[in-house]
């Protein structure tokens, strides 16, 4: 993971970053499902991408409350 995205992720609380993980749609299995072997990137929000639990598909997960504040313009 990344520094940052890590940084990010790990100041979610513990139940919240395992329902997260428990809850990530798969189009193969077409349902929700574990993501596994996953890894955060920051992209203004964090992306975790992984693979699904079940049938190994790729998977990701946006978790967008857990990204830095935009910068405000003051003027």
């Amino acid at each position: 993971m990344k520094k940052e995205a890590l940084k990010l992720w790990m100041n979610l609380p513990a139940d919240t970053r395992r329902m997260l993980l428990s809850n990530v749609w798969c189009g193969e299995c077409r349902k929700p499902v574990t993501i596994v072997d996953y890894h955060a990137e920051l992209r203004r929000v964090v992306v975790l991408q992984g693979f699904c639990g079940t049938c190994g598909h790729k998977v990701a997960r946006v978790i967008d409350d857990c990204g830095p504040e935009p910068k405000q313009n003051l003027e």
